[in-house]
């Protein structure tokens, strides 16, 4: 209808080479179009300017609905870009990455520790694509941030590998597996804070949990390294357990609390 051109261009004049404009209105005025055969098909209403009127009243707000879509398509834009250029710079990233490393292996011919130049370039290139989808699932719905925590459990575990790959490589520093050790301590560490910075529900839960754990593998690393004796360093486990019982303790305490202050905040109307 002409009358929705004439709306269409009343509430948005036109702007020189503003395609996301002009897209704009032609989907809003397909859309209006589309309606009005809607409801004309219905035989309710058969006066097409009560339908025009009828149609129009939807839109009123076109402007917001403009400044919306218009969002909505430079962030889609973004993200197109960035996926290509993420595509563009892994590929360049990969090739660069093998030159390096035949490079530096074909003048050493030291291939038994080169190897690690190649090994750990991939992990740490798979360490950075787990951090952009960690960070766009973090930017969604609190119901995708259980992925966002996988995520980055994973990252740091392959961060971890990488780091110990290449101490393995390049050094003989005994118990370098206490690396891996220490890698698990902070991916438990990293979602438990993560899950408690984001609400997550029973984030508590997970603390009762990580802590015992957390605390065996610091029992294997303090142990391994000498610094306190295997009959003394075992006390950490239990102590771990005590911890669980004073956190669990305080968070009754708390809901106790808040449910007499409910209570009281009720009894008081």
């Amino acid at each position: 209808m002409q009358s929705f051109i004439d709306y269409i261009n009343s509430a948005l004049p036109d702007s020189e080479q503003d395609k996301i404009l002009f897209k704009f209105k032609k989907k809003t005025l397909d859309e209006m179009n589309l309606r009005a055969v809607e409801v004309e098909g219905r035989g309710g209403i058969h006066d097409k300017k009560v339908i025009s009127d009828l149609i129009i009243s939807e839109h009123e707000e076109l402007r917001k609905e403009y400044e919306e879509f218009r969002r909505n398509e430079i962030s889609a834009a973004k993200s197109r870009r960035a996926l290509i250029g993420n595509i563009i710079g892994s590929v360049a990233y990969i090739i660069l990455l093998l030159t390096v490393f035949l490079g530096i292996s074909l003048a050493t011919h030291e291939w038994r520790v080169t190897w690690v130049i190649f090994v750990d370039g991939i992990l740490l290139w798979v360490d950075y694509l787990l951090s952009l989808g960690i960070r766009k699932l973090t930017s969604m719905k609190r119901i995708f941030h259980i992925f966002a925590r996988i995520l980055l459990f994973g990252a740091i575990v392959v961060f971890t590998v990488a780091a110990f790959l290449f101490v393995v490589a390049v050094t003989d520093l005994e118990k370098s597996w206490l690396i891996v050790i220490a890698g698990l301590i902070a991916a438990f560490l990293s979602d438990g804070i993560f899950a408690w910075a984001t609400h997550a529900r029973l984030s508590i839960l997970h603390w009762l949990i990580y802590i015992p754990v957390i605390s065996v593998f610091l029992f294997l690393i303090i142990g391994a390294l000498g610094l306190l004796a295997w009959n003394i360093a075992w006390i950490i486990i239990p102590l771990s357990v005590v911890l669980d019982l004073i956190i669990i303790l305080a968070a009754i305490s708390k809901n106790s609390k808040e449910k007499m202050e409910v209570e009281d905040i009720w009894n008081e109307n």
